[in-house]
């Protein structure tokens, strides 16, 4: 079920130039990334059920998501500066 570790977050971070460092480990994708001088996470995890941890919603505080994790991440990022 679970298709490239983060695939879509790395190629809509990679389409928009921004710098990034990926890792995966165990088919569990970590994305750190800079938007605007800020550092930015998505972690991916698995316990009962796979999710990610990140700060794309609010910057000081890493939040879990669970799901369609990759698109929501995403519609998330894809508001910012609007």
């Amino acid at each position: 079920e679970n298709n490239m570790a983060l695939d879509q977050i790395k190629q809509f971070i990679e389409s928009k130039g921004w710098p990034y460092h990926f890792t995966d480990v165990a088919e569990l994708g970590s994305i750190d990334f800079e938007y605007l001088g800020v550092n930015y996470h998505v972690w991916e995890f698995r316990d009962d059920q796979c999710g990610v941890e990140s700060n794309v919603k609010s910057i000081g505080k890493l939040e879990e998501f669970f799901g369609d994790y990759q698109n929501d991440l995403i519609a998330i990022i894809e508001k910012w500066g609007e």
